[in-house]
């Protein structure tokens, strides 16, 4: 199955997952993206970089915190009428799955399928 269709399986996978996206947070862009509307890819670009500055925030919070904590795979952003959901890969290979979500129960039931996901590609497409 292509990423295009895995994308639009994760999406229709949870109603309330309006857009699911791969991108490379190294080079913060979207390499594709699933949506019923769209979205430009300067819209797409910002979320990435987003999803970049929010791991970039968490990896400097363990860092201060010592050595025994582990760096979080996953960044959750509330604001007012949707939820934002942003899960890299481990081993540093840049690949995040992005998703905007009606709230945070839609966002926390897409973290198990957008994990595996993003598990599958291995850093390919």
């Amino acid at each position: 199955m292509t990423l295009a269709r895995q994308l639009d399986a994760l999406r229709h996978f949870e109603p309330g997952c309006r857009l699911a996206a791969f991108g490379d947070l190294g080079a913060s862009i979207v390499l594709r993206s699933s949506s019923d509307g769209g979205h430009p890819q300067e819209y797409l670009d910002d979320l990435c970089q987003q999803a970049r500055r929010g791991f970039l925030a968490l990896d400097a919070a363990v860092q201060a915190g010592g050595a025994a904590n582990t760096p979080a795979d996953d960044v959750l952003l509330l604001a007012p009428g949707e939820a934002r959901l942003f899960l890299r890969a481990g081993g540093g290979s840049g690949d995040a799955v992005l998703c905007i979500c009606d709230d945070a129960e839609a966002a926390a039931r897409l973290a198990a399928p957008a994990r595996q996901l993003l598990a599958r590609q291995k850093g390919g497409m």
